[in-house]
């Protein structure tokens, strides 16, 4: 877990939380597609209890593992 100095560090984008359908906005994919990679567990998030949330530069670097084919694209 990062202190609070390491988080007055991190640009804006880099604390920017989104939920399932902002991600699904920035994918150009479903909801229900954010949700289904998420429990899959293919997609990074954050548990917030029940919630989930998506940091917007883990999903930014997520698409560019995929591009560069480092990871499997989810299906």
């Amino acid at each position: 877990m990062q202190g609070l100095n390491d988080m007055h560090a991190m640009g804006e984008d880099e604390r920017e939380y989104m939920v399932a359908p902002e991600v699904a906005e920035l994918l150009r994919m479903t909801p229900a597609w954010v949700y289904a990679q998420t429990r899959a567990d293919k997609i990074p998030h954050v548990p917030l209890g029940r919630y989930f949330r998506y940091r917007r530069a883990a999903i930014d670097a997520w698409v560019l593992e995929i591009e560069r084919g480092s990871i499997a694209a989810p299906q």
